[in-house]
């Protein structure tokens, strides 16, 4: 079994086109916003992007310090799940195991399936489920509760 150690999960939204997601870690740079240098959704001016996500909570143009620190020092991989792979594992989590995920959750979840599919069966991977998921319900019923495209 290989260890493969922590895996954070971005906000991949629509596509990779500034504007279109908010993984300031995987396509952002380092920059300044609210008297913090992280990493940063910012246009060629330096000016903070907008940003898109199916989940509210994760609609950022930037991560705090320690997730900076985390990225820097290698100590975390990070990736993304785009929204319609998010709305996939919500689904997904909701059918074979009852429990419904917030959104934010969701991105993991995604992400998580991918890591398995990826790896050995002996891995052993673990999700962190955190939020409300009954405020996300309206999210989900908004995307034909799951009748989506992967560019939902």
């Amino acid at each position: 079994m290989k260890k493969r150690g922590l895996v954070g999960v971005e906000a991949g939204g629509r596509g990779s086109r500034l504007g279109e997601h908010a993984a300031s870690i995987c396509h952002g740079d380092v920059g300044v916003l609210h008297g913090a240098m992280s990493y940063l959704l910012q246009d060629e001016n330096g000016q903070v992007a907008t940003t898109h996500s199916v989940s509210a909570g994760l609609d950022y143009p930037g991560v705090g310090p320690e997730h900076a620190y985390l990225h820097t020092t290698g100590r975390v991989e990070y990736r993304l799940a785009d929204d319609g792979a998010a709305l996939e594992a919500f689904q997904r989590l909701s059918r074979l195991e009852g429990i419904i995920p917030a959104m934010e959750s969701s991105h993991a979840i995604a992400a998580a399936c991918d890591l398995s599919a990826e790896g050995d069966l002996d891995d052993l991977i673990l999700v962190n489920l955190s939020g409300r998921e009954d405020k996300d319900l309206d999210i989900y019923a908004a995307h034909d509760g799951g009748s989506h495209g992967s560019d939902s």
